[in-house]
């Protein structure tokens, strides 16, 4: 299994705001009352971690303005247009029992409760009614580079029995016809 994040992101720059240099910020966190609490943080962008401090953040309609220390014009905060808000792991909330951080889930081996291998979980696509994994099955025998089949596994009670980020994997009862 792949080794954790050092860091948990907690929203995404979307561009400059006013000629100050505050930052429009797009929450990407259940917990986006924390941020107006941030101090310091992380932007992230290529790759690349640069520690910041938070100097002020407000709403703003469905967004937040942030505005951090030493980012006081249009040109420096457009450089950061794209980046990642990512504060340390070892300081992410804490979620509740059954709950996981996305860096948890995707890069799960998912497997049948009887034991069928299904494939990884590549990514999670918000729904309004729940969420779902996209699960990527194996390649084919001989079939070279070409990936295997995709596979849309709701993430409801009924069909993920559990998620065990520590074993590295998510075991399921399909519903009918999900595997065919």
């Amino acid at each position: 299994m792949a080794a954790l994040p050092a860091y948990v992101v907690v929203g995404r720059i979307a561009r400059p705001h006013g000629i100050r240099g505050e930052l429009r910020l797009v929450p990407d966190t259940d917990f986006p009352e924390r941020l107006a609490r941030l101090g310091e943080a992380v932007l992230l962008k290529d790759g690349r971690p640069t520690p910041v401090r938070v100097a002020s953040v407000r709403a703003h309609g469905n967004a937040m303005l942030i505005k951090l220390a030493g980012i006081d014009s249009v040109a420096s905060a457009e450089q950061w247009r794209g980046a990642d808000l990512a504060v340390p792991r070892g300081e992410a909330a804490a979620l509740p029992q059954g709950r996981h951080y996305v860096f948890e889930i995707v890069g799960l081996r998912v497997i049948t409760e009887g034991g069928q291998e299904v494939g990884t979980v590549r990514e999670i696509l918000r729904t309004g009614s729940n969420d779902v994994y996209v699960v990527q099955g194996p390649a084919p025998s001989g079939a070279g580079q070409r990936a295997g089949r995709e596979y849309l596994v709701p993430a409801i009670s009924s069909v993920v029995l559990s998620i065990e980020p520590a074993a590295g994997r998510m075991v399921i009862r399909p519903l009918a016809g999900l595997l065919d």
